[in-house]
């Protein structure tokens, strides 16, 4: 028997922000027919608002209306809400159940974390009153919600911690491995253009300023780094200091030695997910959720800068053993991250979860 899911979010986000490729991910699961006994009946958006209060009318009071008057009408089994930050839009008297993926809860708990060498405030710790009565609705969303779709143990856990009760499914994110596979889909380093020096050894982070990114352990431990080890190397901090196009970053991924990865707080965490898939070699912090999929052998103490600078400087040195040519892909993260996260599988787990929330007396 063939079901039918409704989704819903909030603005046409592009795929290139992370909760935009997070919910296309989604669609082109149901497109593609890879969620067994599952299909799409279509998906309710809207544009992105021209003005604040345009935007407070949307998210409040149009776009809810909006998804209660649709899934009333509508023939699917199950309304599907691809994000957190969509929870206010679960109907107050849905005639199907409602699921809701879930993130993280960042800014549902704020709160501090040990980030290795330094207390990392994670969420918005003073939000202002539309912010505040905004919260209160995911919430309550949340609350109403039949099954909350978890991208990570860890964000499972704290779903539980804060919905006592409320059922949980974990289904991770998946990653397109054929769009990130270098002899699929390879790019040129030449692509990289003038941020590039072929002459050097690339090293790559990917990832915003925010604190809990932790950008300045790395470049602190770039900075100890040992002269003729430093002046051997090329840093692209992309997402902090440079902007790439797509096929850069693919590129970027491609053709780096490794990708340091020092973040210490993530929902899930896409950057060293798409380097594996890449055949990149990652440098992580050893802390919840990225030990959930990145092998123990890519994993480093979050505080212990000598570490990281050991492992940096054998990377170099087996660069400089090759005489500086590009590194073979790594097999053995490409074939991890598709056994862990591709397409299929997060298809098998999405079903699994949409199954759950129809038939709530199973487990997932």
């Amino acid at each position: 028997m063939v079901r039918r899911v409704l989704l819903a979010r909030g603005a046409n986000l592009p795929e290139s922000s992370g909760l935009g490729r997070a919910h296309f991910s989604i669609e082109s699961l149901l497109q593609k027919a890879l969620v067994p006994n599952w299909t799409k009946v279509g998906t309710i958006q809207h544009e992105e608002p021209k003005s604040s209060l345009d935007r407070i009318l949307t998210r409040w009071w149009k776009q809810p209306r909006r998804v209660s008057e649709e899934i009333a009408e509508s023939p699917a089994d199950l309304l599907h809400i691809t994000d957190q930050e969509q929870a206010h839009l679960v109907p107050k008297d849905s005639k199907v159940p409602v699921a809701v993926t879930v993130h993280d809860l960042f800014h549902l708990r704020p709160r501090n974390v040990i980030g290795g060498d330094a207390i990392v405030p994670v969420g918005d710790h003073s939000p202002g009153l539309v912010r505040k009565r905004d919260l209160s609705k995911l919430r309550s969303g949340l609350n109403r919600a039949d099954l909350l779709i978890c991208i990570s143990e860890s964000t499972r856990m704290d779903v539980m911690a804060s919905f006592p009760g409320k059922p949980t499914a974990l289904v991770r994110h998946q990653v397109d491995v054929d769009y990130w596979s270098p002899t699929k889909n390879p790019k040129p380093r030449e692509l990289l253009g003038d941020l590039d020096d072929e002459s050097k050894m690339l090293v790559i982070t990917v990832g915003s300023d925010e604190p809990r990114k932790r950008l300045h352990f790395a470049r602190e431990v770039l900075g100890e780094l040992p002269d003729e080890v430093s002046s051997d190397v090329n840093v692209l901090h992309i997402g902090s200091e440079v902007k790439v196009t797509d096929d850069q970053l693919v590129a970027a991924f491609q053709h780096a030695e490794v990708l340091l990865f020092p973040s210490a707080c993530e929902g899930f965490g896409y950057p060293p997910a798409e380097a594996m898939a890449a055949g990149c070699p990652v440098m992580a912090s050893d802390l919840t959720a990225h030990n959930e999929i990145i092998p123990d052998r890519c994993l480093l103490d979050p505080m212990s800068i000598a570490d990281w600078v050991d492992e940096l400087v054998r990377i170099h040195s087996e660069w400089r053993k090759s005489g500086g040519v590009p590194r073979h892909p790594d097999e053995e993260l490409i074939n991890h991250v598709k056994s862990l996260l591709s397409p299929d599988s997060h298809g098998k787990s999405l079903a699994d979860a949409y199954d759950l929330a129809v038939r709530p007396n199973q487990n997932v």
